[in-house]
């Protein structure tokens, strides 16, 4: 076949191809192969060397129309479109009634992004050829890319007449429609195009969408069942008859369709991902909603009993269990979402942050060894570890995670947050100026950082060093988050070691006064010192006696409210 079409074009550029043997000049019969072999190099994908053999072929044979094209072609082929035009240029000037190469040019113009010299060329083709669909289904495509949408029905139009009903041109047609926001128009070629191909599933979704944006629900659903009669098991018709549902608040009917397609044994658990994705999202929408929050925890209980090895099925549950506040049952299925899929980033962050929330330290600590062990270098992995070993009061290990942490890639804000906990760390080793130094840093990723700010303010002012300094932090912290106890605490016992003793009264006992029982020890002794100061010692001895309470460790304070 290959050897035919060579002949062909052999002929058609004017190289006499006979059966006997004849006698020609030398630089035609090189010309002549370098041409065959140039056409070969390209039918390979070699074009570098079939444009170095089509050159040397016209160099030989001189110019002609079949050798512009072939050329043009190749520089086409390597995305070298000025090349490739000026070639295409030259082929049609010498044949200007064949439309291949005039179609070829037209689609160097429309590569190349002009679209004006593409509307000139291919309307000349349709002079010369009036009933060529490519060439009508191009130029309609070009009116489309100019925003020309009505011309581009027209010409679609034409194209209907002469091949009967197409799916591709009625596409183009609902695209230009769409465009144009006539929405009913839209409508009439999707149902065209479901008429040429019932059972194509793309077409009915998209009109089932489209019945619903504009209000025919019923049509929506009846186009929707229909798509689940051809295949009971297609998920993005499933997801858009349970979106309907959802927004006609059948939200029974939306868990059970759902809930009987995840628990389908025979549909593949990667198939089933999306649409538990789907219902999952639509209840982060609307999480006051109890019943489609209970719908939703059945479906995708569903879909951990019907899949028990598939590992993005149980860390997908343990995400909607954490969110909606179940932490036992979110930790429960993060732990066999770590078992089935180990590399899981996303499953092992997520049981870290529950395990810290839940000061579960210890298990905190064991799992986050492990799960650096299978997701090594993340760094918010190697982060929720040094928290857990800074508020087990292990500061040495929490230095050496969180500054592994502080290595890793990651964005600002987070590093902020790394740098401002390794200062907390370093704070309580005693490591003053390394904890200063990172504490800078932390303000540096993240200027907005107030919890950064109180911590370096606070650890300032208990050494009682760089006092304006803490000042300064302290009250653009409080800015920040002005109903923060801590803040106001900070502020209170920055006052104190300036000897404002009043002034630190107040802050202190509006930390108090914001939540008296979530007040710590802390702060409960800071006021009594206040009042010490204040040489008003039955005050100072009540509020000691109220840190004792909460924390009895503070044996010191048994001789100050006994004296």
């Amino acid at each position: 076949m290959k050897k035919i079409f060579h002949i062909l074009l052999l002929c058609s550029f004017g190289i006499a191809v006979n059966s006997k043997a004849q006698v020609q000049p030398k630089s035609k019969v090189s010309g002549t192969q370098a041409y065959v072999q140039g056409l070969d190099a390209f039918e390979n994908q070699d074009y570098e060397r079939s444009l170095e053999l089509l050159i040397e072929a016209e160099k030989q044979l001189g110019s002609s129309a079949g050798i512009n094209y072939a050329i043009a072609d190749t520089y086409f082929a390597m995305e070298d479109l000025p090349n490739a035009a000026l070639y295409g240029k030259e082929a049609v000037e010498k044949s200007p009634e064949n439309k291949w190469y005039r179609f070829k040019l037209a689609q160097i113009y429309r590569r190349a992004g002009e679209n004006t010299a593409t509307l000139e060329e291919l309307n000349t083709l349709l002079e010369y050829y009036p009933g060529d669909f490519n060439a009508l289904f191009m130029l309609a495509d070009t009116y489309q890319d100019y925003g020309e949408y009505i011309k581009s029905n027209q010409v679609l139009d034409r194209a209907l007449k002469l091949t009967g009903p197409q799916s591709s041109v009625y596409l183009m047609k609902f695209r230009n429609f769409e465009a144009m926001g006539v929405r009913d128009s839209a409508i009439t070629q999707l149902e065209s195009l479901r008429d040429i191909d019932p059972d194509n599933l793309n077409t009915l979704n998209l009109l089932s969408e489209y019945y619903s944006r504009t209000g025919k629900d019923d049509n929506a659903k009846k186009v929707l069942n229909e798509a689940l009669t051809r295949n009971a098991r297609d998920p993005q018709s499933l997801m858009n008859l349970a979106g309907i549902f959802i927004e006609d608040q059948k939200w029974d009917s939306a868990g059970t369709l759902i809930r009987t397609f995840l628990s389908d044994k025979v549909i593949q658990p990667d198939e089933k991902v999306g649409v538990a994705q789907f219902l999952y999202r639509k209840q982060q929408e609307s999480p006051l909603n109890e019943q489609l929050k209970r719908e939703t925890g059945w479906a995708l209980d569903a879909f951990t009993e019907s899949s028990p090895e598939y590992g993005p099925a149980f860390t997908l549950s343990g995400q909607y269990y954490s969110q909606i506040g179940e932490t036992e049952k979110a930790l429960e299925k993060l732990e066999k979402g770590n078992e089935l899929l180990p590399q899981d980033d996303i499953a092992w962050r997520l049981r870290l942050q529950l395990l810290l929330s839940e000061n579960q330290l210890e298990e905190a600590q064991r799992v986050g060894l492990k799960a650096d062990s299978n997701v090594p270098e993340d760094s918010f992995i190697q982060f929720f570890l040094g928290t857990a070993y800074l508020l087990s009061d292990e500061n040495q290990e929490a230095v050496k995670w969180l500054e592994r942490a502080s290595r890793a890639p990651a964005r600002k804000p987070f590093k902020s947050v790394v740098y401002s906990t390794l200062g907390d760390a370093q704070s309580n080793l005693k490591n003053s100026e390394e904890a200063d130094r990172v504490y800078e840093l932390a303000l540096r990723y993240d200027p907005q950082n107030h919890n950064a700010m109180n911590n370096y303010a606070y650890n300032l002012s208990v050494r009682g060093e760089k006092l304006d300094r803490a000042a300064e932090l302290a009250v653009k912290a409080m800015e920040l988050d002005p109903d923060n106890a801590a803040y106001l605490d900070t502020m209170g016992w920055i006052f104190y070691k300036t000897g404002e003793f009043e002034k630190a009264r107040r802050f202190i006992k509006a930390s108090i006064d914001l939540d008296d029982e979530a007040a710590s020890a802390e702060v409960l002794e800071h006021l009594g010192d206040v009042y010490d100061k204040l040489n008003k010692p039955d005050e100072a001895k009540k509020w000691w006696r109220q840190a004792l309470e909460k924390d009895p460790s503070l044996t010191y304070l048994k001789e100050r409210t006994q004296e």
